[in-house]
């Protein structure tokens, strides 16, 4: 399930491997994916803590302290560490965690809950130390959650971030797309004929308006939103 992890999910956990990594640790720990989710700060795994009146930073500083009487492994290395025990545990149980939930997707609010089942983890006896409990973290989460979600039961467009259950699996599609990668050339040109740095939604639109396969220039045009009309603006503005 691993290829369904969410966006923020994958970077907590390339965030767990960059602590191990300044701590020489040849493993990945509890503590470190504890440490990489409240590096990522802004997912709800993180917010869903915080509403419990939990103090990241003090959370932080103990899982650092219990990493760093461990010791290392001796010199730094890069890539991919071997998981501990309590590691695969927590992912296990953050798995069976989102299927409870009915979610098809893996998010940093179920690797939390994961983490918190892991009796033997550095971050479930930080956690519990600060008076969270599985009951209150899970009942929080799912109010949260519920917060956010439409109607219709997307939970794409969260306040939350729009890619915190954005699949990789889902993104990798966009980028087989030869239309995609025409789009997203026409847009950089867009930019660079406006002496833009950056490429912002005003030259996807004139990228997506210049190709005329896509009818949507004929669409758009037939409501008076021409390039000439967007650059104008533009100009304007």
């Amino acid at each position: 399930m691993r290829e369904r992890f969410s966006d923020r999910a994958r970077h907590a956990m390339a965030l767990a491997n960059r602590e191990a990594t300044n701590l020489s640790h040849n493993f990945l720990a509890p503590a470190h994916l504890m440490l990489g989710l409240i590096a990522e700060g802004e997912c709800l795994g993180a917010e869903a803590l915080r509403t419990l009146n939990v103090d990241l930073d003090k959370v932080r500083e103990q899982v650092s302290a219990a990493l760093g009487e461990l010791g290392s492994n001796g010199e730094k290395s890069v890539g991919a560490r071997a998981q501990t025990k309590e590691m695969k545990e927590a992912i296990s149980v953050a798995i069976d965690e989102a299927r409870k939930l009915g979610h098809h997707y893996v998010g940093t609010e179920h690797l939390v809950l994961g983490l918190l089942q892991v009796a033997d983890g550095i971050p479930a006896k930080v956690l519990k130390q600060q008076g969270v409990n599985l009951g209150a973290l899970r009942e929080n989460t799912l109010g949260m959650l519920r917060s956010t979600e439409d109607a219709s039961g997307d939970l794409s467009h969260s306040r939350h971030g729009d890619f915190e259950w954005v699949h990789q699996q889902e993104l990798s599609k966009a980028f087989r797309s030869p239309t995609f990668w025409h789009t997203l050339i026409l847009a950089v040109d867009a930019a660079n004929r406006l002496g833009a740095g950056e490429i912002e939604p005003q030259h996807l639109l004139l990228a997506l308006l210049r190709d005329e396969s896509n009818g949507l220039a004929t669409m758009l045009g037939e409501k008076g939103v021409t390039i000439d009309w967007i650059r104008e603006k533009l100009a304007a503005g």
